[in-house]
């Protein structure tokens, strides 16, 4: 039984006109058909060039286009060179370029560019051109041309074709306004920002390296960042945020640069250059004040906040956040800001006990850090705790030099307070599901917020940090574990072993064992964070440690501790 087949190509003479219809033919995919005795001409070899190249081309095309590695592009404005490192790239056409030496060249140099140009292009015009490294093949060599016949003459041609990559500009149709140079820079940050039609007008077989600007004939300044993309196959909302973090931190290191440089601080208003800011991004230290509860960064309807990060925490919490979508500063539209210090766990560990707040046991909700509020000028009091201000004096200086990292804060119930309402009445809401197990029933897919607390959280992996020395703390840890394993509990204790200095060690696991069976270990952690400076832990627990149900022999190991 023969098929029913539908050939690409068909029955040419059946189709007749129609064959364009019925199939797709490139003739850039054509390739020579090879048998003995066939004469061979320059136009069978190189149709089959063509094929490969457009084969090759294909390949790229599926990779992406955009900076592979290096072609790092930099400008000294004094001596007008431009500076292209090596590297590699893929065009949108499919095409692979490879820079493997640096090239320089002088746009103040008229004749060196005339002379590249055939004459032309003498005196660059006013206006924006895009810096774009491109492919170019070029005849090499020569070659003698025998007669076909006898009337014909002897001639030469080129004997191979060497293909090369050169860099050029390209210009660009946006005006160039009077205006400060690096306001510019950030309003085309915002125009140029997934502008497809403008990446149209660069060639199929280029790819841009950054953004010059030219006037009075002369380049002015270059922005290395704006236009370029690293190798992607097609933009995402993801990839355009990437964009706008790599143009505004560049931008940033230019700004805090420049305003130095003429004697200026890092406090100024975003909205003095930017109008708009990707969703997570460094910001001048300067600016911010947790002190005394001020930030000038942002405008004054901002709900910010400052709070301190983990230093390993950084890089997730950056690439997390740009899925949100950008500020925009012009729009007058409130945006809930998070400033975050980034610390080494050391010192976060010790800064961060500090901060937090007590934990509600009737709500069950865990302790967490207290999140200072900024306004863009102080409001009295900005420190809700006694030893909130001097926490943080401690962690501004700890932080040194370095740029905090704001935050976009995504608009969730949980954060806003904001509770459902009934959209309809005439109807009786439904009664709520039994709940079938407790927050230990590990059979669900979510788990409670006790049980991820646990799970990074827990006595064993605290005895690791302060091992009990002897059979007695053992013994205490043992008894903590098999009945003191409440989230509240086991939070309550890790303050405790924070608080409380190493020297104590023989004694701190009986100590927590006995506050635990008391129900006295926030009664505990409260007296040590009101403990008076010139009061020690020991002596805190032999004043008051019968009270707090401890026994005499474990006050009386307390007492011989005591330096």
């Amino acid at each position: 039984m023969s098929e029913i087949l539908f050939q690409p190509l068909g029955n040419p003479i059946a189709a007749g006109l129609a064959l364009d219809q019925v199939a797709d033919i490139d003739p850039r995919l054509t390739r020579s058909h090879y048998f003995d005795g066939r004469l061979l001409t320059a136009e069978d070899l190189t149709r089959d060039q063509v094929y490969l190249d457009q084969r090759l081309r294909e390949l790229g095309r599926v990779l992406g286009s955009g900076i592979v590695g290096g072609l790092a592009l930099s400008f000294d404005r004094f001596s007008g060179l431009l500076t292209l490192e090596p590297g590699l790239a893929i065009t949108p056409a499919g095409r692979v370029l490879e820079l493997g030496s640096r090239l320089i060249v002088n746009l103040r140099d008229r004749a060196l560019i005339s002379g590249l140009n055939d004459g032309n292009f003498s005196n660059l015009n006013r206006g924006l051109y895009a810096v774009v490294l491109r492919y170019v093949d070029v005849g090499t060599d020569i070659a003698e041309v025998f007669p076909k016949d006898l009337s014909a003459k002897r001639g030469f041609q080129y004997a191979m074709i060497t293909e090369s990559v050169q860099m050029g500009l390209v210009p660009l149709p946006i005006p160039l306004p009077q205006q400060n140079a690096l306001q510019i820079r950030a309003r085309l940050m915002r125009e140029l920002l997934g502008d497809d039609q403008l990446h149209g007008l660069l060639p199929e077989d280029a790819v841009a390296l950054g953004l010059v600007a030219i006037q009075e004939g002369a380049p002015q300044w270059l922005d290395a960042q704006l236009l370029r993309h690293p190798l992607r196959a097609e933009p995402g909302i993801d990839s355009l945020q990437s964009d706008l973090s790599r143009q505004y931190e560049a931008l940033l290191t230019d700004i805090l640069s420049n305003r130095r440089s003429g004697g200026l601080t890092g406090d100024f208003h975003a909205s003095d250059y930017f109008s708009l800011l990707p969703p997570v991004g460094s910001m001048p230290k300067e600016a911010v004040d947790p002190v005394n509860g001020r930030q000038g960064y942002f405008p004054e309807n901002y709900q910010v906040a400052i709070a301190p990060l983990r230093q390993s925490d950084v890089e997730q919490v950056r690439a997390e956040s740009l899925a949100l979508p950008p500020i925009d500063l012009s729009n007058g539209e409130p945006v809930d800001i998070v400033v975050l210090v980034p610390l080494s766990n050391l010192d976060y560990g010790h800064y961060a006990a500090q901060l937090e707040r007590n934990f509600d046991p009737n709500k069950r909700l865990l302790p967490q850090l207290d999140l200072l509020r900024l306004k863009l000028y102080p409001v009295r009091p900005v420190h809700a705790l006694d030893t909130d201000q001097a926490a943080w004096q401690a962690i501004w200086d700890r932080f040194g030099s370095n740029a905090p990292l704001y935050v976009r804060r995504p608009s969730r119930a949980a954060e806003t307070s904001i509770s459902g309402i009934v959209l309809a009445l005439g109807t009786s809401l439904p009664a709520p599901p039994e709940v079938v197990g407790g927050p230990a029933d590990g059979g669900g897919l979510i788990d409670d917020e006790d049980s991820v607390f646990l799970k990074r959280v827990n006595y064993p992996m605290l005895a690791e940090l302060r091992v009990p020395t002897d059979d007695a703390g053992r013994a205490a840890l043992a008894a903590l574990e098999e009945s003191f394993s409440e989230s509240a509990l086991v939070a309550a204790s890790q303050r405790i072993l924070l608080l409380v200095e190493r020297q104590y060690d023989p004694v701190i696991w009986q100590t927590l064992q006995q506050l635990a069976a008391a129900n006295n270990l926030e009664a505990f952690l409260a007296a040590l964070r009101a403990k008076p400076a010139n009061q020690t832990t020991g002596e805190l627990v032999i004043a008051g440690g019968a009270a707090l149900g401890l026994d005499n022999g474990l006050i009386g190991q307390w007492a011989a501790l005591l330096p």
